[in-house]
């Protein structure tokens, strides 16, 4: 693996992580003069038929395949956790190519690319939760363990919340967002991961050579 490729993929993943959280605190002035950002959440900046969608929708596309890029460095020699992260990444492309409905119901929109949006979102937030949960298997030590663990539940926890408390949803996916994909650059990082069976078995044979 090139190093000087991957530190930049990653200051990539930052870079994108970083303008992900600026679209969604400055692009609502900029959006459908009813978005609210306690209330509407980044779908809604990306829904049809709203002032510089395409911004918010860039963001996700982008997110996504620069999430998966740097997570098929770390973690791609392990095919139950890479499968994982390739579903959350490929769900959360998908959110951006079909749109959310507007906050408006009256504007006209495509119904289908809303129940789509609708659908995509949910595998994303379960196939996170769920990548959560198996990449801590493979994680070598404790504290990283829970680690993951701990953020897989608190996702699952505030989208709970995003139903309770409706009229702060925009807030708490902006917080999941933030934390997730926060958890995610750093585990990239800082995580340490167990020896596949076939890099075992490798280091064995090398060792009694």
């Amino acid at each position: 693996m090139n190093t000087k490729n991957s530190e930049k993929s990653y200051v990539l993943f930052l870079v994108v992580y970083i303008l992900m959280i600026l679209t969604g605190f400055i692009l609502p002035f900029f959006s459908d003069p009813d978005y609210l950002i306690s209330e509407n959440t980044l779908s809604e900046l990306g829904a049809q038929n709203t002032p510089n969608n395409w911004i918010m929708n860039f963001v996700f596309i982008l997110l996504g395949f620069i999430t998966f890029i740097n997570g098929f460095k770390v973690v791609g020699k392990h095919r139950v956790q890479i499968f994982a992260l390739f579903i959350f990444c490929l769900s959360f492309v998908l959110t951006g190519i079909f749109m959310h409905a507007p906050i408006d119901r009256g504007v006209v929109y495509d119904s289908f690319q809303n129940e789509m949006h609708s659908v995509f979102s949910t595998i994303t937030g379960i196939s996170f939760c769920t990548y959560c949960l198996v990449v801590s298997f493979i994680i070598r030590w404790r504290y990283q363990k829970i680690m993951a663990i701990s953020v897989g539940i608190i996702a699952l926890i505030v989208s709970y919340l995003m139903i309770v408390h409706s009229d702060y949803r925009g807030l708490y996916q902006r917080g999941i967002f933030i934390m997730a994909f926060g958890w995610i650059l750093y585990s990239f990082k800082f995580y340490e991961y167990v020896f596949t069976k076939k890099e075992y078995f490798q280091l064995i044979n090398r060792n009694g050579k």
